[in-house]
């Protein structure tokens, strides 16, 4: 498969739209990545895009948010994603990487408890 990270994303969204019909969290996903023409990206960066943006944001119980930044098997993370975890870790949200579907499961499972 050529997006590993697409196949694991679709099927991530589709348990958390499980959890989600249940009440049990809100996820969504922030289009920050792909090809971008310089005048829309400039528009997009003025808007407030930033790089290193996990791939999942999750409200979970309580106002509290979480993380998902997904990876290829293999995968590493940027400076950029390195810094996006440590600063929103900092502030008490929780954070955490994915190279499969079971891997989103077993995270999220910890988090909603």
């Amino acid at each position: 498969m050529r997006r590993p990270e697409q196949a694991i994303q679709r099927a991530a969204m589709r348990y958390l739209g499980l959890l989600e019909s249940q009440g049990r969290l809100l996820a969504f996903h922030v289009g920050n990545g792909g090809y971008r023409r310089r005048t829309e990206a400039a528009i997009l960066k003025g808007l407030g895009v930033r790089a290193g943006v996990a791939d999942i944001v999750i409200v979970l119980p309580g106002g509290r948010v979480g993380f998902i930044e997904l990876k290829a098997p293999g995968g590493r993370l940027s400076e950029a994603q390195r810094g996006f975890r440590d600063s929103v870790r900092d502030l008490g949200a929780v954070w955490g990487i994915c190279s499969s579907v079971d891997s989103v499961q077993d995270l999220v499972q910890r988090w909603v408890r």
